[in-house]
């Protein structure tokens, strides 16, 4: 946006005339959005979003003081043409309670700076405009909120998939190691889903999948949550939890089980990342695993 805002700025300062806002200001704002178009190509990956969320906040104020001092009523008009495409960035890249603050702050300060102009023909396509915002915003967010949902979710035990519940772990990884406090991962491998399958057909080992994710869900405390890394293999995310909790909780979900797994315990250690966590709880499940067939 800002690479493109400067294309537009530099235009506008070399076609100026008499009328639009002072040409220094114009050019000031070309430098502005060189800047910030050159520090967001810098950062690459390691640009942040409370950064976009800044430079989004400088934007559309600016787009209010430019409103507020310009002299044509369709540049002032046309300025806010913007903001509907300024909320499709808010919703898809930004924090979406700190992306509609600014952006519906900006929107009004806009409005207010059309009245401001004092020409009333120009309030109802203003008021138009800024619903169309509000509207195109709200109705982007309820998309992209589906896509997620779609994204991280597995179809057939409504529980997270790979992606879901490697991105959930993560966040709650980075939080416990921030906040020092526990973090349990159990690694599951439901017993015998082959032979149910090859038995009683694929359909009787998708319920057994679906009636054992149910009684996991139902019992589970309100803040753990559920991943299917694999057709019978899944991840138990269970935070502020030690070992010995874990292993509570694991014996609670064993009791009425639709079906038997064998389950391993990791929890946070100094230096984990989600791989390391993840492979600790692998590798002890298929030990537990080995020892029961064994047995």
């Amino acid at each position: 946006m800002y690479g493109c805002g400067f294309v537009l700025l530099v235009g506008g300062a070399a076609t100026w005339e008499p009328g639009k806002n002072p040409r220094w200001v114009i050019s000031l704002l070309a430098v502005v959005a060189l800047v910030f178009f050159v520090w967001a190509t810098a950062r690459g990956r390691r640009f942040t979003p409370a950064e976009a969320t800044v430079m989004t906040a400088v934007q559309v104020f600016t787009v209010g003081c430019l409103t507020w001092t310009t002299h044509l009523m369709l540049g002032a008009l046309a300025n806010g043409t913007v903001l509907p495409i300024v909320g499709v960035y808010v919703i898809w890249f930004l924090h979406p309670v700190a992306g509609r603050v600014v952006l519906y702050l900006g929107t009004l300060w806009w409005f207010v700076a059309i009245v401001h102009q004092q020409t009333p023909s120009l309030i109802p396509f203003a008021l138009s405009l800024a619903i169309q915002t509000l509207v195109a915003t709200e109705v982007f967010a309820r998309i992209k909120q589906r896509l997620d949902r779609l994204a991280s979710t597995d179809p057939l035990t409504g529980v997270l998939n790979r992606r879901g519940v490697t991105d959930l772990l993560a966040v709650e990884l980075s939080r416990a190691t921030r906040q020092r406090r526990e973090l349990a991962v159990v690694a599951i491998d439901i017993d015998g889903l082959r032979e149910v399958n090859n038995t009683s057909g694929h359909r009787a080992g998708d319920q057994l999948l679906e009636r054992t994710t149910q009684h996991w869900s139902s019992t589970l405390r309100g803040g753990d949550a559920i991943g299917r890394i694999g057709g019978d293999e899944f991840v138990l995310v269970l935070p502020a939890t030690s070992q010995a909790e874990a292993e509570v909780i694991v014996e609670r979900l064993a009791l009425a089980s639709p079906g038997s797994w064998s389950a391993g315990i990791a929890v946070v250690e100094p230096g984990d990342d989600v791989a390391t966590l993840l492979e600790r709880a692998d590798r002890r499940m298929y030990v537990e695993k080995t020892s029961r067939r064994s047995g």
